[in-house]
């Protein structure tokens, strides 16, 4: 992209009616900026990132339908779902309800913090 006064050369393009021939555009400098600004969202608008299979919308209907389609095994039913600490004492082999100074008394949970929710700021701060 070079820059002048009045016009941006902004990259090539192929132009499909002309034999696909590449070309480069110039643009004047308020339509480039136009355009560019087209890609950016409002403010407080979010991008969606996934569309089709992956999005949220039906995506455990779609996956075992996937599934069906290309013949793989269906999951089996996982057993009752563990805590973190049945977890962690399973993959690594260390019990977190044990007291850490004095290794026999358990641990247990006095009292639970919890997080403040948080939204994001409604400007942009610069």
């Amino acid at each position: 992209m070079s820059n002048s006064i009045h016009t941006i050369k902004h990259g090539q393009w192929k132009d499909y009616a002309n034999q696909n021939k590449k070309k480069v555009m110039e643009l004047d400098g308020g339509e480039f900026i136009r355009r560019f600004l087209l890609h950016v969202l409002p403010l407080n608008f979010m991008k969606i990132r996934h569309y089709g299979i992956l999005s949220n919308r039906n995506k455990k209907t779609k996956l075992v339908r996937c599934k069906e389609i290309f013949n793989l095994e269906k999951e089996e039913a996982s057993e009752a779902r563990h805590s973190w600490e049945e977890l962690i004492l399973e993959i690594k082999g260390i019990d977190v309800r044990v007291c850490p100074v004095c290794k026999t008394g358990r641990m247990i949970r006095k009292e639970g913090i919890t997080p403040k929710a948080y939204s994001p700021p409604n400007r942009i701060i610069a």
